[in-house]
């Protein structure tokens, strides 16, 4: 076990549900940080499929994608990318809590 895992589970699931809800929001056009691409409906499927996944990997670690700090990373980069930049972030610190 990790030395920071419950830190990196507890940013993991805010980011993956501030992500969900800004994916939601973004629909209407009222997300938290709207994006630089414009309002498309591409973008937030894509933004609430990763949020959905962040959030599965913590809730069950192994079963759609593994709970690891390069799997955090990753997902953090993709959902700043397509759509919420704060849910992003915070994915994106609990994957570097995850290499220390």
């Amino acid at each position: 076990m990790a030395k920071y895992d419950q830190i990196m589970k507890i940013l993991a699931i805010l980011g993956g549900i501030i992500a969900l809800i800004d994916g939601l929001l973004s629909f209407f056009g009222r997300s938290f940080s709207s994006g630089y691409w414009g309002y498309s409906i591409v973008w937030p499927i894509i933004a609430i499929i990763l949020a959905i996944l962040v959030i599965l990997s913590v809730v069950q670690p192994d079963k759609p994608l593994p709970f690891t700090g390069i799997v955090l990373v990753i997902m953090g980069i993709l959902i700043i990318i397509f759509g919420s930049w704060i849910g992003g972030v915070l994915v994106l610190i609990a994957g570097i809590l995850g290499f220390l």
